[in-house]
């Protein structure tokens, strides 16, 4: 309790995103969302993929859980296909998603057929009681003011069994169609959703293409919709508004990237693109998901919380993180794994953003922005890169220093617009340092190095430049 008063004396904007106003629109630069009532809304996400398989118990522990961390927005897959996680493709309280095979036989909820064009789940056959789980679902997460990035059908890898293709070609085109419209007009008055396309498939065959086409067509066929807002998952290393068959429905630019590098090379493209949409780093190694928790992605390597920095600070919009064992949502792995050193990181990440006017950073050299990193800026491709973002009025510069880097870097502060407050911010605990000879002039360049290790004994650091004096701390007492 102290630490949340203290929070608030020191960040008074804190206290504008308390209560979020859906539905998200775009601002009026089409650089990022803002709410119903126009206040500026980061993206501040989780990954939370089979959420839908747990009970009302089980997702409320969550939600409130992602809350407490400062998340206001989750990514899911309303119905699900996975076969590694949590009983597919039941919800919380074991419904199916839909009634028939396509031949007209009860569906039991297999997902292995000996002939697809038969037993597969006949799209236009909804179940009300899973539907009716969902409505639910959806409307707690609106009352705890979470954005919710939902697929209706995610495809999967390469077309595979992690996804939903296959019942589409199953399915035919109008079928499809007639699915993506039903559950548009469901939720045409639910306002806190994100429509997700594709998901991790970049390359569609024909056959494939006239699939998501049809759903995406029926998706945006009923009028008078809350959520207008679209996005992708397309392919590692591809941003959803160059996806070459389906880049141009999106008014949402996900960033995407299995690897540890490309999030800053994507991102800053993501920012860059034509015409301006807004951007934000929908996926990179996931938490705990590297060699030291589930082995899957050789590069999701801690600390984690480098991709989040890099991701908003080139894109500006936000960011979504995930955690190796919290996707699955199998119990009672996912309740473990909810309070991680990275979770805490984004913690003040979160906290972060929301103190400061960030709708108003523009990366460096992007947009008229001048360079701001002069040395020591390292590659836009390697580990050792500073991603850095100020506004253009001058009141604030951010630098973001991984571990990798060497820690001696050299700004250009003559883009403040007035003498600056200089604080090196720990992202591994929230302590501040203030830099010796603040305020600073800004009337030149200035050489800064990092203090050495952080709480956690890593090399990453913030820097902040600010006009006004600036706060003591942002962890947790």
């Amino acid at each position: 309790m102290l630490f949340r008063v203290a929070f608030l004396l020191l960040f008074p904007t804190f206290t504008i995103y308390s209560q979020v106003k859906f539905p998200v629109k775009t601002s009026e630069n089409n650089r990022h969302l803002v709410d119903a009532n126009g206040k500026p809304f980061p993206i501040l996400g989780r990954t939370s993929w089979c959420i839908i398989s747990q009970p009302a118990s089980g997702y409320k522990k969550y939600i409130e859980n992602t809350v407490s961390h400062a998340y206001n927005a989750i990514e899911m897959a309303v119905i699900f296909h996975w076969p590694t996680v949590n009983h597919p493709p039941f919800n919380g309280d074991l419904d199916l998603p839909f009634l028939k095979q396509l031949n007209g036989s009860p569906w039991k909820g297999s997902l292995v057929y000996k002939d697809t064009l038969a037993e597969a789940p006949d799209l236009t056959t909804p179940n009300e009681k899973y539907w009716r789980f969902v409505d639910e679902f959806l409307n707690y997460c609106e009352s705890k003011g979470v954005l919710v990035f939902m697929f209706p059908a995610y495809v999967g890898y390469d077309g595979g069994d992690q996804g939903w293709m296959q019942e589409l070609l199953a399915n035919g085109p109008e079928k499809v169609k007639q699915y993506g419209a039903w559950i548009a007009e469901r939720y045409k008055n639910q306002k806190n959703i994100v429509w997700m396309l594709l998901g991790d498939q970049g390359k569609f065959k024909p056959v494939e293409v006239e699939a998501e086409a049809a759903l995406i067509a029926g998706l945006k066929s009923v009028p008078g919709q809350q959520s207008t807002h679209y996005t992708a998952e397309s392919f590692s290393g591809q941003n959803a508004a160059d996806q070459e068959n389906f880049g141009h429905e999106m008014n949402l630019n996900g960033v995407y990237t299995w690897d540890s590098v490309g999030v800053v090379t994507l991102g800053r493209k993501a920012y860059g693109h034509t015409p301006v949409i807004p951007a934000f780093l929908l996926e990179e190694p996931y938490d705990e998901e590297g060699p030291d928790g589930t082995k899957y992605n050789p590069h999701a390597t801690q600390p984690v919380r480098r991709f989040q920095w890099w991701g908003w600070l080139t894109t500006t919009g936000g960011y979504i993180a995930g955690n190796g064992y919290i996707y699955p949502f199998i119990d009672p792995h996912w309740q473990e794994h909810l309070n991680t050193q990275a979770t805490l990181d984004m913690d003040r990440l979160n906290r972060f953003i929301k103190s400061i006017e960030w709708w108003k950073l523009v990366p460096s050299g992007m947009n008229g922005m001048r360079k701001l990193i002069l040395k020591g800026e390292g590659s836009d491709t390697a580990t050792n890169y500073v991603a850095a973002a100020a506004t253009a009025d001058g009141s604030l510069l951010v630098a973001y220093i991984p571990p990798s880097h060497d820690g001696r870097i050299t700004v250009d502060v003559t883009v403040m617009k007035k003498r600056a407050w200089a604080t090196w911010l720990d992202p591994s605990s929230g302590a501040m340092k203030k830099i010796n000879g603040s305020p600073l002039s800004h009337w030149t360049q200035r050489e800064f190095v990092t203090p050495g290790k952080n709480s956690r004994g890593e090399n990453d650091w913030i820097l902040i430049l600010k006009t006004d004096k600036y706060f003591n701390s942002l962890g947790k007492e």
